[in-house]
């Protein structure tokens, strides 16, 4: 494995298939770059008395939390992901494949880069517990793990592939709607019916159930099948529908949380975001012809390539990127202009702040390519025991179901549970989220625990063509299909 390796871009633009639908790795490119870039332009950080208080543009000039309307396109990575696994799952079974070493194949390209990442980071963050005082480095070292709660959901959502089976444009609209009445429920339950706030968790689940479900209808032609004047009234009646929401009840209005708010409608997701996530979807099926036809465009189609190649690694390291960047920046006394408004959140405080963001952002960018191109063979790159195949024997099919999904449960909470404490505090302190008393060493450990649970389950213990331990790092070609007939 060489170091500081380049992406290998070009390679992969020659080797792309005539027939890949490239929108959907287009959607993935781009909702991740808008992320990396979104948690940058969003952080305003105060010390005051060298303690860091983490605020959010959004929440400085709230006018702007409306553009979250169109900046909030996370889900467009599930729908991309649940296209992606509904054409691997069909291609698995026509080979006969059984559902563990399906679900096997998804974890371990998902979770590979996540055992390097957790293995440095739990490192620092106990080095930081011995040698940093606690009020300077917590508030920091809380974000570290923030964003995993995308691997456990996302890896939950893939395990339900196997439901999301073709099917015709009316029962589609059935189940969409079911899903949304659901996480509706959920929402109703907290908010209305004096349920504990632990319930919402339930959300994390079903929320993104929705645009990976629909992800599967476009990969099984299903989508192409709606008029386009049905999909212009889907969004409309979606937006009117949220906006209702919004004016009517608890929900707020951004689309990602604020500080200090009571109700988030990320953390846990709500209906409103469901709801977000329908319209994209259509939006997405409204523009494909010319977005494809954008995308066959070389000098277009290699920076999404390039993203999606050192995807995780790009989601996983960016935000330490930025606190490392933060905590230099105030080091060396060159803190961006902020003050802390009425409440103590902290706020740009003129337009020296905006001059200063330009070099920030400067020095981030170019932090996050370097550790980028540092990390991402990790991506590809076979791990000792996690990709060498299982000396114990392989258990009965039946069995080997029933452990992949309890060890992919055993993922979902575990990587919730370190997005809720962060890493601060590391290895000892409790954390008191939604009345739960939670520890990040005893979620690392869950989670080292269920990985190990999908490993023993679905890991071939011989790969036909392939070395023991070479991991399978191949994306799934997303080849358009047609419409199914009515």
């Amino acid at each position: 494995m060489r170091v500081f390796a380049p992406v290998p871009a070009q390679r992969a633009v020659e080797a792309t298939p005539a027939d890949r639908d490239r929108v959907v790795d287009a959607a993935r490119a781009v909702s991740l770059v808008v992320v990396v870039a979104g948690h940058s332009i969003m952080a305003v950080v105060a010390w005051p008395d060298g303690v860091p208080v983490l605020g959010n543009l959004l929440a400085a000039f709230p006018w702007t939390q409306a553009l979250t309307w169109v900046l909030q396109i996370m889900p467009l990575f599930f729908v991309a992901g649940g296209a992606a696994n509904a054409l691997s799952w069909e291609r698995h079974q026509a080979r006969g494949g059984d559902y563990a070493t399906w679900l096997w194949a998804r974890a371990d390209r998902l979770l590979r880069p996540a055992w390097v990442y957790l293995a440095i980071m739990a490192v620092v963050a106990a080095l930081v517990t011995v040698l940093a005082p606690a009020r300077t480095a917590e508030p920091l070292m809380v974000l570290v793990t923030q964003l995993l709660w995308f691997l456990g959901a996302y890896l939950l959502v893939t395990a339900l592939t196997p439901l999301f089976r073709p099917t015709t444009p009316g029962r589609a609209v059935l189940v969409t709607v079911g899903l949304l009445a659901l996480v509706a429920l959920v929402d109703a339950a907290r908010f209305f019916w004096g349920f504990p706030d632990a319930l919402g968790l339930v959300n994390f689940v079903l929320v993104w159930t929705v645009p990976a479900y629909l992800g599967s209808l476009r990969a099984h032609g299903t989508a192409a099948a709606f008029p386009r004047w049905s999909l212009v009234l889907a969004v409309l009646v979606a937006v009117a529908l949220n906006g209702a929401l919004i004016y009517l009840g608890p929900w707020p209005v951004s689309l990602v949380g604020m500080p200090g708010e009571a109700v988030s409608n990320m953390a846990p997701p709500t209906v409103v975001l469901a709801i977000h996530s329908f319209a994209l979807f259509c939006i997405l099926t409204l523009l494909s012809a010319p977005l494809a036809r954008l995308l066959e465009r070389p000098s277009v189609w290699r920076p999404v390539t390039a993203v999606n190649l050192a995807a995780m690694t790009l989601y996983l390291w960016h935000l330490p990127v930025l606190v490392a960047v933060t905590t230099l920046g105030h080091a060396l006394h060159l803190d961006r202009p902020v003050a802390l408004d009425g409440h103590g959140w902290p706020v740009p405080d003129g337009w020296g702040y905006a001059f200063a963001s330009a070099l920030f952002w400067t020095v981030y960018g170019v932090g996050v390519w370097a550790v980028v191109r540092l990390m991402w063979p990790f991506e590809h790159a076979p791990l000792w025991w996690w990709d060498a195949a299982p000396r114990a024997k392989a258990p009965a099919p039946a069995t080997a179901t029933w452990v992949a999904a309890l060890g992919t449960a055993g993922v979902g909470v575990s990587t919730l549970v370190l997005s809720a404490t962060g890493l601060a505090g590391f290895p000892g302190k409790v954390v008191d989220y939604a009345g739960l008393p939670l520890n990040s060493a005893g979620a690392l450990a869950v989670l080292v625990g269920s990985g190990a649970l999908i490993r023993w389950a679905g890991s071939p213990r011989v790969r036909s063509g392939a070395s023991v331990g070479q991991p399978v790092v191949a994306a799934a070609p997303l080849r358009r299909r047609r419409p199914p007939a009515r």
